[in-house]
C-alpha cells in the first residue's frame, strides 16, 4: 500500500493533463472509501474481521475504482490517438487551480493513512471500544492511532520513498531538509511501546528538531526576501515543529498525546505541500 500510494503522489506531480489529476484523486478517493467501510462496521457492529475488509474493499475498488479509472485511461489513449485534435483536452481546468489541487491531494493522503492506522490498529487488537462507547472513546482510539507506528512509520515510508522517485525533480536542498524532516517523524516516542525506544527518541528528537530550527533560522535571516516558497515553507516548518516540541512536553508530563497527534498530522501536511510545491505543483521553489 505505501509503494502503491507513492506512485499515485509521483504520478499526481508528474501529471500533465486534468484527465491523469483525475485519476490520482479517483485512487486516492478510492483508498479513503475502502476503509471507511471497515470503520462503518466496526462503529455499528464493534465486531472486526479480515472478511469484512476484504469484502468491502473488493466491492469498493470494482465499483469505486476501476470502472471510472478504466474509462479516463480508455479517454486519454483516444486523445494520445489524435495529435490533430484541437480544443482543450477534458478536465483541464483541474490544472488551473494547483492550491485547490495540492490540498485535495494531500487531505486525500492523510486521511487514507489516518483511517488505515486506526482499521490496522483496531485489526491487530490494540485498540477496541465496548457496548455503549461515546464519542470521547472513539476520539482517544483516533488519537492512538495517530501517534501508533501503524501511521508514523507507515507515514514515514511513504516520505522516503517518494523523495526518492522525486530526487532529481527536488532542489538539492530543500531534499535534504524534506530528509531530515522525516527522520524526525520517524523518530516519534510513542510509535513503540517500548521504555528504551521513548527515552532515546525524546532525546534524539529534540536535538535534530533543535538543529533544524537553528538551521531555518539562519536561512530566513540569510535570504530575507528571495525566494519566497522555500521561506514559506519553513517558517511553517518552524511552528509545526514548535507544537510538536510542546506536544511532547504534555506527553511527557501527563501522558496526554492529543497535540503531539495534531503536530504529527501538520508536520504530515507541511512535507507533502513542500514537496508538491517543490516538484512545480504551484509556485516552485528556485533552482
Amino acid at each position: 500500500m505505501v509503494a502503491f500510494i507513492t506512485l499515485l503522489l509521483t504520478r499526481a506531480v508528474k501529471a500533465r493533463d486534468g484527465i491523469d489529476a483525475s485519476i490520482v484523486l479517483l485512487f486516492l478517493g478510492m483508498m479513503v472509501a475502502m476503509l471507511l467501510g471497515p470503520a462503518y462496521l466496526y462503529l455499528t457492529t464493534l465486531g472486526f474481521g479480515i472478511s469484512d475488509v476484504v469484502i468491502w474493499e473488493i466491492a469498493v475498488f470494482m465499483t469505486l475504482g476501476m470502472m471510472p479509472a478504466a474509462g479516463l485511461t480508455a479517454a486519454k489513449l483516444v486523445l494520445l490517438s489524435e495529435p490533430e485534435r484541437s480544443g482543450q483536452p477534458p478536465l483541464s481546468a483541474l490544472l488551473e487551480h494547483t492550491t485547490a489541487l495540492r490540498a485535495s491531494y494531500i487531505s486525500l493522503l492523510v486521511l487514507s493513512e489516518f483511517l488505515m492506522g486506526w482499521t490496522f490498529n483496531l485489526a491487530s487488537g490494540l485498540i477496541r471500544l465496548s457496548a455503549g462507547y461515546s464519542v470521547v472513546a472513539v476520539a482517544k482510539q483516533l488519537e492512538y492511532s495517530l501517534t501508533s507506528y501503524w501511521f508514523v512509520f507507515t507515514m514515514v515510508g511513504e516520505m522516503g520513498l517518494t523523495l526518492l522517485a522525486l530526487r532529481k525533480v527536488l532542489r538539492p536542498n530543500l531534499l535534504k531538509i524534506l530528509a531530515i524532516q522525516g527522520v524526525v517523524m520517524f523518530l516519534t516516542p510513542t510509535a513503540l511501546s517500548s521504555r528504551v525506544w521513548e527515552t532515546y527518541t525524546v532525546y534524539l528528537e529534540a536535538a535534530v528538531m533543535t538543529g533544524l530550527v537553528v538551521f531555518a533560522l539562519d536561512y530566513l535571516r540569510k535570504k530575507r526576501e528571495r525566494d519566497r516558497p522555500m521561506l514559506s515553507y519553513l517558517g511553517v516548518f518552524i511552528i509545526a515543529n514548535a507544537v510538536m516540541m510542546v506536544g511532547f512536553l504534555l506527553w511527557l508530563v501527563d501522558g496526554d498525546s492529543i497535540l503531539l497527534a495534531l503536530s504529527l498530522v501538520a508536520e504530515t501536511v507541511v512535507y507533502f505541500d513542500a514537496v508538491f510545491t517543490g516538484a512545480g505543483l504551484g509556485e516552485t521553489f528556485h533552482s
